[in-house]
């Protein structure tokens, strides 16, 4: 039996969820390595010689904190891999974006960093799609399900909301996802080249999804380190409204400035406030709740339909009713 639906004669998406959860979809798989999901990061070095570095820290620090991200992920159950701009590199798309991102008119060019903040997506695509997340980014709770299947059937989803958008610190998704966003982000820019001082692919995601609330996912899953960091241990209340529901903890260069960390820690000492933390976490937060996708939610029921007749609503209703209904027209 073929199942058609035609969009114009429903226009209640809460139909599509009721769906989901009737008929059996294909999930899209994560890539895994020995039975384990993969959670990548992109890193490449920047020779502070040649240009700013952007990630606050000295060569020395960077790696601890790349050794540091493999180990509490692996340490979580995932295996982990490093992205580097040679993976960018063996996309048909890298000359492309490598000329028109160099060749991008603001007030400022394009620092080295932001040029590899977009490369990270076409190496993305060349991983095979999956989950990827900065490399200050680490793990708390598990998600509901495992992350061998992708949320939202692997459509491109971004997990540290904020107003109207979304950090691409911890996203997923498929390789034609990854390419279709890259893509987007970077016409994105080109369309603000002119107009502003500078332009991130930071920016572009935001931009993308206020001009189209549909081109991507976006979930709560992720809290900014700066929240995380109270200068104190946590009692259960403070699991529960903090870390509960949450996969994973964003200590950016935001969280340092902004968290309470101990006397005289700096920027260079980021992976060790993030095992500090992490340490009195896995203590004192041992009830959290798994990160459960807004698609597994159960959608709400369909309201009880009336049994009243329209030849008996009371004239009050009917009044009523017509009255939202030209209320509603004036409005389109």
């Amino acid at each position: 039996a073929v199942l058609y639906i035609c969009s114009s004669f429903i226009s209640d998406d809460r139909f599509f969820r009721n769906l989901m959860w009737r008929f059996e979809i294909e999930p899209s798989k994560a890539a895994t390595k020995n039975g384990k999901p993969i959670m990548h990061t992109f890193f490449s070095r920047i020779d502070p010689e040649v240009t700013t570095k952007n990630t606050g820290m000295s060569d020395e620090a960077d790696a601890m904190m790349l050794a540091t991200w493999k180990q509490a992920w692996e340490d979580a159950g995932w295996e982990t891999k490093v992205l580097t701009i040679e993976d960018a590199m063996e996309h048909s798309n890298f000359h492309y974006f490598n000329t028109t991102l160099r060749e991008f008119k603001y007030g400022k060019k394009f620092r080295e960093y932001d040029v590899l903040c977009f490369f990270r997506w076409l190496a993305l695509a060349m991983s095979g799609g999956g989950w990827s997340c900065d490399y200050d980014v680490f793990p708390l709770n598990p998600i509901v399900g495992g992350a061998e299947t992708l949320p939202n059937d692997g459509m491109f989803t971004a997990y540290e909301k904020i107003p109207r958008a979304a950090v691409p610190s911890f996203v997923s998704g498929t390789k034609e996802e990854y390419n279709r966003m890259s893509h987007l982000l970077v016409s994105n820019a080109a369309v603000h080249q002119g107009k502003e001082e500078f332009w991130t692919d930071f920016f572009s995601l935001i931009d993308v999804h206020v001009i189209d609330p549909d081109s991507y996912y976006i979930e709560d899953a992720v809290v900014p380190g700066q929240v995380v960091l109270t200068g104190k241990r946590y009692s259960q209340e403070d699991c529960d409204r903090i870390t509960s529901g949450k996969m994973g903890a964003h200590f950016s260069h935001s969280a340092i400035f902004n968290g309470v960390t101990e006397e005289g820690e700096t920027m260079e000492d980021r992976p060790k406030i993030a095992l500090r933390f992490l340490k009195m976490w896995k203590e004192q937060c041992t009830n959290d709740m798994p990160f459960t996708p807004a698609a597994l939610v159960p959608p709400e029921p369909e309201p009880v339909e009336s049994n009243t007749t329209a030849e008996e609503e009371p004239s009050e209703h009917i009044d009523l009713v017509d009255n939202l209904a030209a209320s509603a027209s004036e409005r389109r």
